[in-house]
């Protein structure tokens, strides 16, 4: 005979394993017989669709003009929509989308993004064929593709263009492949009302309930089966003899059929689970400070494009500063692998640039901050030592709470005397970066913000964009073998900034309608880009300080170079300016008027395109398509779909068992 405790252990056993049986039939029957994708944690989730993306770069002068082609492909046995979290360049002006079907070619159309999303979700529901391009993000965009028939393929083409980044006499262009997953800080207030709306009228959520930005992900356990469907073909005319094109971490084939034109073709079957960077060096580089491209739009209007750079060596002849370094660097759990190893090397190679008259900090952050000094340190050997070993039991793990970060080492002062430079080292992990801008707006003080992006597919919308607020400038390190070189130029530019209190006026002294507005300061070898809208002046005046005085360089309009496209990269600077500095409910009618007017992507705007006919099956399943984890991440993310679910519901199954079996046993 069984005992009063072990009888009721044995119905609390049988009930929990009944409860298992049945979760588990239930997860059986919710996957899908055909084709699977997988989270990050190897768990099957929505039934998915195939995709495959053609990129085509054509470059002219200093503008990059970009044709994204995305081919979906339905192989399940009914009808799905789709939806695809995917990035593009964070400064890219998206200007056009059209959607073919079969022979069937619908261009898409600009307007509000409220009125855009209302128009996809009507059509989805009775069974037509549309597709919705929104911005999530400046450097993250999310293609809807509706009813999908079952063996079907519906084509997406996109085009952008964006100016060229030009450094250290080094031309380059980046194409983001992959996102690494955001992680959103539970105190920060991310979403506006339009990002709630747009995450609302989405088949699946944008953001989990733990916080983090929830692409899936390609189940993978070897380079191999990160093979990517991307063909990429990029042109180059710019009319010079280059004397080296280098594609850092990816194979290419390269040719030269004539004089300045260049054609670069990525090899196929390649992991694409990183940024793709060319960059391509000039024989000869131009000895004038600043160059000048034109356009007259066909609305009579005209806009220019100036790029002002100063001499390379100037820096070695004036006197350097003292300054104060405070290193910022990020240890959260998107860091881990060799994210954290790399900001680890780039720290080491930093201390051994510190000169004696410099004093610094080391910062670690990820839930929480932890300061290697209360205050700043002499660069003396004993301190410097004292720096090696906090940054060797540095461990990447935690959230990316980088508000907390910013609030240790920016306060609001003013400095005398030095320099407080303030290197902040991280892959911007977050989702809520407006909130972060606008925070470092209002505590930067008199110090400057240079962001220093690791890892293969760091977050270049928040590096860039705080840099800019920081009155600083962005490096990009992907590789441990660009550690030295990198942070070596960063040093360079960091002992001797070039040009202060810049300005740009017409013939009359009056300012023009220019952006980046303000100008940030110039630092030797990087040249600032900046895109003006003229009003009929015969010179464009650029003036500035340097440490040997006043510095002024006249541009004819007249004279310049003529290009394409300088309206909607005006338009496009002139919005992020507007959003990086306001309020978003301020100038929300002057964004969305401007995006309108000129064609292009932005917060409030979305492309549609709808295909009036409609389809015999109306899709009752919705999926997302997968990416790849950015190479070099080895962290698991937290669980965030509806397995997460199951296992609180089993989990609390068990406590309640527990409890009417101590009750029992009483």
């Amino acid at each position: 005979m069984l005992s009063k405790p072990t009888k009721v252990l044995t119905k609390v056993s049988l009930f929990i394993f009944i409860i298992i049986v049945l979760l588990a039939s239930f997860k059986s029957h919710a996957q899908s017989p055909k084709l699977f994708l997988f989270d990050s944690q190897g768990v099957a989730v929505n039934p998915g669709v195939i995709l495959k993306s053609d990129a085509k770069m054509t470059l002219t002068g200093l503008i990059n003009h970009v044709v994204v082609t995305q081919h979906y492909i339905n192989e399940n046995p009914f009808a799905v929509n789709a939806r695809y979290v995917f990035p593009l360049p964070d400064e890219s002006a998206v200007q056009a989308m059209t959607m073919r079907i079969g022979e069937r070619v619908i261009k898409g159309k600009i307007t509000k993004k409220r009125q855009a999303e209302k128009q996809y979700q009507a059509a989805k529901k009775a069974g037509k064929q549309a597709s919705l391009l929104r911005q999530q993000r400046a450097n993250m965009f999310i293609t809807n593709v509706a009813n999908v028939g079952p063996g079907e393929e519906i084509v997406i083409t996109l085009e952008y263009q964006e100016i060229i980044d030009y450094q250290h006499g080094t031309f380059a262009i980046h194409f983001p492949t992959t996102i690494t997953p955001r992680y959103h800080a539970i105190t920060g207030e991310v979403n506006d009302e339009q990002d709630k709306h747009a995450i609302k009228s989405a088949n699946a959520p944008l953001f989990t309930p733990q916080g983090w930005l929830s692409p899936v992900y390609t189940k993978q356990t070897n380079e191999a089966t990160n093979a990517s469907d991307l063909s990429l073909t990029i042109n180059m005319d710019i009319g010079l003899e280059l004397i080296d094109i280098n594609a850092k971490y990816h194979q290419v084939n390269i040719e030269n059929p004539a004089f300045g034109q260049y054609s670069i073709v990525l090899k196929p079957q390649q992991a694409i689970n990183r940024d793709f960077v060319l960059e391509f060096k000039p024989l000869q580089i131009a000895q004038a400070q600043a160059a000048l491209f034109t356009q007259q739009a066909q609305n009579g209007e005209q806009y220019a494009l100036a790029m002002l750079m100063p001499p390379s060596d100037s820096f070695t002849q004036s006197q350097r500063l003292p300054r104060e370094m405070v290193f910022v660097v990020d240890t959260s759990g998107s860091m881990h692998g060799q994210s954290i190893e790399q900001a680890k090397k780039a720290l080491f190679y930093a201390l051994s640039l510190l000169d004696s008259d410099d004093s610094f900090n080391i910062v670690s952050f990820n839930n929480e901050v932890a300061a290697m000094s209360e205050t700043p340190l002499i660069a003396s050997d004993f301190n410097l030592r004292r720096a090696e070993r906090f940054i060797y039991n540095l461990q990447a793990d935690g959230g990316t709470e980088i508000k907390g970060a910013l609030d240790a080492v920016l306060d609001g002062a003013q400095f005398e005397g030095f320099v407080r430079q303030v290197v902040f080292l991280t892959d911007g992990s977050v989702s809520n970066e407006d909130q972060l801008f606008k925070h470092i707006a209002h505590t930067l003080g008199d110090s400057r913000l240079f962001t220093v992006g690791i890892g293969s597919a760091p977050n270049r919308y928040f590096m860039r964009r705080a840099a800019d607020i920081g009155k600083g400038t962005y490096t990009f390190i992907s590789s441990a073998h660009d550690v030295q070189p990198k942070m070596q130029q960063l040093f360079d530019k960091l002992a001797h900034p070039a040009m202060t209190n810049l300005a740009l006026t017409n013939t009359n002294g009056d300012s023009l309608d220019f952006w980046p507005s303000p100008l940030p300061d110039l630092y030797f070898a990087e040249p600032i880009m900046v895109a003006i809208k003229l009003d009929n002046t015969d010179a464009i005046t650029f003036t500035g300080q340097t440490a040997h005085g006043e510095f002024k360089v006249k541009l004819n309009p007249q004279a310049s170079s003529k290009a394409t496209g300088i309206d909607k990269l005006w338009a496009r600077q002139k919005i992020k300016s507007l959003l990086l500095y306001n309020q978003q409910s301020v100038v929300k009618q002057q964004v969305q008027q401007l995006a309108l007017e000129h064609q292009l992507l932005s917060p409030f705007t979305a492309f549609i395109a709808i295909e009036e006919t409609t389809i015999k099956e109306v899709a009752k399943q919705s999926t997302q398509v997968a990416n790849t984890m950015p190479q070099g991440m080895t962290m698991r993310l937290p669980q965030t779909d509806g397995q997460s679910k199951v296992h609180i519901v089993f989990g609390a199954l068990l406590l309640l068992g527990g409890l009417l079996l101590v009750r029992r046993c009483k």
